[in-house]
């Protein structure tokens, strides 16, 4: 299934993307979802934007980015508004889990210490900031008794906070991407900047002993959903980052590979069953 979302900073309200995808071939509708993301405020036109969509949807589901400060940060007003709506309209909230307020300081912080090329993305956004954004929306849930789906889930650190609340009966769900389970940081290293910079993404590749802390979690269940968060650009877009990697456009690419890479790397190798790699 391909998942579209609509951009909170559109103009258009999100039952006019849903308008949209009816608007195609049947095929084509079965094989999509919308995510809809709440506007980085809140305000009762968010509100009824929900309630709209909710009723236009079989299954909405909406989606926070709390990691991106310049953009369309959901900070705690919006997760705890959000997610009491979405238990309103039985619908599903899920998380792109990072600080946002963390990330730019993190950011902040490289240009002095000289890392401005591809290399110095992962510590814009270690595994604690992805971590404490995940405890804080799980707890938040919690408190609301709301479901939660985390999506890219990249880090050991989160995956301990899901398998806590859901020893704890918590309705918590997690995703890993077939890029966070094949893919580790030493790749930010490669001494061709294209190759660093195609890489670049959030949240980034981490070293292998959170891949093997993802794999583990799938195959005990932990982890419920494999994706790939496919946002392709070409190199002429990642090029614009050239000098300072902070304005390299995040995003790899991974739609049409995630079956055969997660065959390959799971299932020969006993992490996955035949079965499991396609969920």
């Amino acid at each position: 299934m391909i998942i579209d979302f609509r951009d909170p900073r559109s103009e258009a309200a999100p039952h006019g993307r849903l308008q949209e995808l009816a608007g195609l071939g049947r095929e084509v509708r079965r094989r999509l979802q919308l995510f809809t993301s709440p506007s980085p405020g809140w305000d009762q036109s968010v509100h009824d934007d929900m309630g709209t969509a909710g009723a236009r949807a079989r299954r909405e589901q909406f989606k926070h980015f709390n990691g991106l400060q310049e953009r369309d940060q959901a900070d705690d007003e919006v997760l705890v508004n959000s997610f009491s709506r979405a238990l309103e309209l039985g619908a599903l909230p899920t998380v792109h889990a990072e600080n946002g307020e963390l990330v730019f300081r993190c950011k902040s912080a490289c240009w002095p210490r000289g890392h401005h090329r591809a290399r110095g993305s992962p510590s814009v956004a270690p595994p604690a900031v992805e971590a404490e954004a995940a405890e804080r929306a799980i707890r938040i849930a919690q408190v609301l008794g709301a479901p939660l789906y985390i999506v890219h889930v990249s880090c050991e650190d989160s995956v301990q906070a899901i398998i806590r609340a859901r020893s704890q009966g918590q309705r918590v769900y997690g995703e890993a991407l077939a890029g966070h389970l094949t893919i580790d940081d030493s790749v930010y290293r490669n001494p061709d900047w294209n190759v660093a910079a195609a890489h670049v993404m959030s949240p980034p590749f981490r070293a292998p002993r959170h891949q093997e802390a993802l794999w583990g979690a799938l195959a005990a269940g932990h982890l419920h959903t494999t994706a790939t968060d496919h946002c392709a650009f070409c190199a002429e877009q990642k090029g614009m980052g050239r000098g300072d990697f902070s304005k390299i456009p995040n995003g790899c690419a991974g739609v049409e590979d995630r079956l055969s890479v997660l065959w390959d790397a799971g299932v020969p190798h006993r992490r996955l069953t035949p079965t499991s790699s396609c969920a």
